[in-house]
């Protein structure tokens, strides 16, 4: 502020006290500063006469200020380092608080848990007694791969060497457990999420390289891809001392081919690993190339077998339904013989044997089973499911179709709600007399098959429905019953019947209806799978043309609105929800009896965009057919050729683009399609757009350059080089006109 004539028009128009030439915006975050020395007038000249006049001033004023502040009061007053140190860590929490919500890493801690519940002091201390270990903790070993069969106590095992690292207090420890139970811990993207916020706190310079990938991908609006997140996790790891890592169960995951690369990624690198699984091939092949033969070590089978005698001894002694039996010598010697020293290193059979003879009502039952024990655990699960009560079967079978194919695992009145919804025999439907009058006598159903966890986070305790053991839903998958086709069809009608029959206010079916948000966000994701069925595709039409069940299921759910917990009335028309879940008939039926196929409503702005975000060509031809405006304009991606690249989907951005959609049309929060494709790294997408006549601009290219995508960079110079050329326009290279560096 140099200039009288506008100093003085601000100071009337907005009231102004005075103009701080000095303290540099300070005084709007320290009000504490309120004294002064004002020599500065805000003028075109200074007059430095007045100098010490003003510091006379503003000491007395100080003076007088001070005396009105009782003594007490200023010792009572925090140091201003205690002060700042405080806010330095809200700001830090608040900070981590947005980087969690981003990468919303799944909880390891859940797994550790069970495995805790079901350990028995001593357990597993043979291996952290042993040579080998005991080399890996010094160093002489960097890396171990510890593998056994199915049901050999893996998972027990990690945890053990999870709790005894976290005693030592001179290194990091990180830990995951892939878990079949649960979708959100079966992809190295889910591993990566989970350490990088693992090694957040581990020191400043790992927040900060996590803080540098949530800001490079536009502060959170964007997710990082899964190269992204393992670059970041290992620059981490660089900056974070020793490192120590234990990876439970390999064999869980889904992507094992990624899985194993990364392995022998990281196996170079200063973090020390314990991973645990199954032999399976890939792993016996890459796994000793990454971390040596000497270090890849089977589980000792004879002391896995003390360890289960152990068990055992503990559960005859401790278990009512063994201790009230009050066994004689001879049977319990028998077992003994059979169970305890017969397991051969599994450590899953044993516990299901003695489950099961747990229930019988006499010794001459127990002396029966005992002479004819299942040799593997394929056979003592065919047993059990063979053994289910024949009124309890048809229930115990859709519980677990719904266990072995679900997102996420049940809760446990969820659970109950599907044994309560009747989708076979007269009368069908859901009925709150169906109910059981104690949830966990569920696990009756499926004696030894399922088991209850409890989950703790910020929201309480919650019980939950799992299967047992992985190798229980590797045996069910193996049954023609359990097949994906088979189980969507079984859970969406079980959903679908259950959401047809619920009713009430929407705060009357959210506290009595347990079952009614999952029901109501699940249906759709196996509907696809099941739609041949005619069953399905009439339940569905029930649903979507019932005025109310259509507005209950709305109001529970908004499918275009995943985050939405409490999503409102319904945004959009019928046949967008049917063409956002690819139910090509359903759609078909309801484009034949008239439904507006340019409806605007939804995130996606019409039923033609959520068809092609969803990729299906089917579904977006069947609308192309019925008159929908391929053009049209709305919902957060603007148009559907916009959505379509985004995604990524050759297929269907070469229909959209056959059936003349304007290449160049502008929306969408990047500007157009090209420039979507560029940034996201949809190489085959981008060249489709350029042969059909994309504008190459600046932005494009700095789309391509900010998401990491040479190749597409060279691609877009060569492409603007050439459009220029042929345009004569004065500027023969796009360099020019854009005025990027060559690369």
């Amino acid at each position: 502020m140099k200039d009288a004539l506008a100093r003085d028009k601000l100071a009337a128009s907005m009231d102004v006290l005075c103009f701080e030439m000095e303290a540099a915006g300070l005084m709007n975050h320290f009000p504490c500063l309120v004294i002064r020395g004002i020599c500065d007038y805000s003028d075109s000249h200074k007059n430095k006469e007045w100098q010490g006049f003003a510091a006379m001033m503003a000491a007395a004023y100080a003076k007088d200020l001070l005396r009105q502040i009782p003594p007490s009061k200023v010792e009572a007053e925090k140091p201003i380092s205690e002060v700042l140190g405080s806010m330095m860590s809200m700001a830090s929490d608040h900070r981590f608080a947005k980087v969690e919500g981003w990468l919303s890493p799944p909880d390891y801690s859940t797994n550790a848990n069970l495995a805790r519940e079901r350990r028995l002091p001593g357990t597993g201390t043979w291996l952290l007694n042993s040579p080998a270990f005991r080399e890996w903790t010094v160093g002489t070993r960097w890396h171990l791969w510890l593998y056994g069969l199915a049901g050999a106590g893996k998972t027990i095992l990690s945890t053990t060497i999870l709790d005894h690292l976290l005693q030592i207090d001179t290194h990091t420890t990180l830990a995951f457990f892939f878990d079949f139970n649960d979708a959100r811990k079966q992809k190295l993207e889910d591993l990566l999420r989970s350490l990088a916020v693992q090694l957040y706190h581990t020191g400043n310079e790992a927040g900060r390289r996590l803080d540098n990938l949530f800001t490079s991908h536009d502060y959170g609006r964007r997710q990082p891809d899964t190269n992204a997140l393992s670059a970041c996790v290992d620059t981490m790891i660089q900056t974070a001392g020793k490192v120590f890592i234990i990876i439970d169960a390999l064999d869980e995951c889904t992507a094992r081919k990624e899985l194993l690369q990364w392995l022998k990624h990281l196996a170079s690198r200063k973090a020390q690993l314990v991973v645990t699984g199954r032999p399976e091939v890939e792993f016996q092949s890459a796994i000793p190339r990454s971390f040596g033969k000497r270090n890849c070590i089977q589980l000792d089978k004879n002391v896995v077998n003390g360890d289960i005698r152990s068990y055992f001894e503990a559960t005859l002694k401790q278990k009512p339904d063994f201790v009230d039996k009050k066994l004689s010598p001879s049977v319990l010697e028998e077992m003994r013989d059979k169970i305890g020293n017969g397991a051969d290193g599994m450590f899953r059979w044993a516990a299901c044997l003695l489950e099961s003879l747990a229930r019988c009502l006499s010794p001459a039952a127990i002396e029966k089973d005992l002479k004819s024990l299942p040799s593997n655990l394929n056979e003592t699960y065919r047993r059990m499911i063979q053994n289910i009560p024949s009124e309890y079967k048809s229930d115990a079978i859709r519980l677990l179709q719904f266990l072995v194919h679900a997102k996420w695992p049940l809760k446990l009145p969820d659970a109950v709600e599907v044994i309560a919804t009747e989708i076979n025999q007269e009368p069908r439907g859901f009925t709150v007399k169906r109910r059981l009058f104690q949830a966990t006598d569920i696990l009756r159903y499926c004696p030894s098959l399922v088991i209850i966890a409890e989950v703790t986070n910020d929201a309480g305790t919650t019980e939950k429905l799992h299967l047992a053991h992985f190798s229980v839903k590797e045996y069910l998958l193996e049954q023609a019953q359990f097949n994906l086709k088979n189980a969507s069809i079984v859970i969406s009608k079980t959903c679908l019947t259950y959401l047809n029959d619920i009713r009430g206010s929407h705060s009357t079916i959210t506290r009595d209806f347990p079952m009614a948000r999952y029901a109501a966000e699940s249906w759709m994701d196996y509907v696809v799978s099941a739609e041949a069925s005619e069953d399905i595709v009439r339940i569905t039409l029930n649903l979507l043309r019932d005025e109310t069940a259509f507005q209950q299921w709305r109001r529970l759910y908004e499918a275009d609105r995943r985050w939405d917990d409490k999503p409102g009335p319904p945004r959009a028309s019928r046949l967008y929800y049917a063409c956002l879940g690819g139910f090509s008939w359903d759609a078909r039926d309801l484009a034949a009896g008239g439904a507006d196929v340019n409806a605007q409503g939804g995130v996606y702005g019409n039923a033609l965009q959520a068809a092609s975000f969803k990729g299906n060509l089917e579904v977006v031809q069947l609308l192309l057919d019925k008159g929908a405006e391929v053009n049209a304009q709305g919902g957060y991606y603007s148009n559907a050729l916009y959505v379509a690249s985004f995604e990524g989907d050759l297929e269907v951005v070469q229909l959209l683009l056959d059936r003349v959609a304007d290449v160049n049309a502008q929306g969408g929060y990047y500007g157009n399609a090209l420039r979507t494709a560029s940034l996201y790294g949809k190489k085959e997408v981008v060249q489709l757009l350029l042969d059909n006549g994309a504008d190459v601009d600046a932005q494009t290219l700095q789309a391509a350059s900010r998401g990491g995508n040479p190749e597409i960079v060279q691609l877009l110079n060569l492409n603007g080089a050439k459009m220029m050329s042929r345009k004569r326009s004065g500027s023969t290279n796009i360099r020019e006109r854009t005025k990027l560096p060559r690369l």
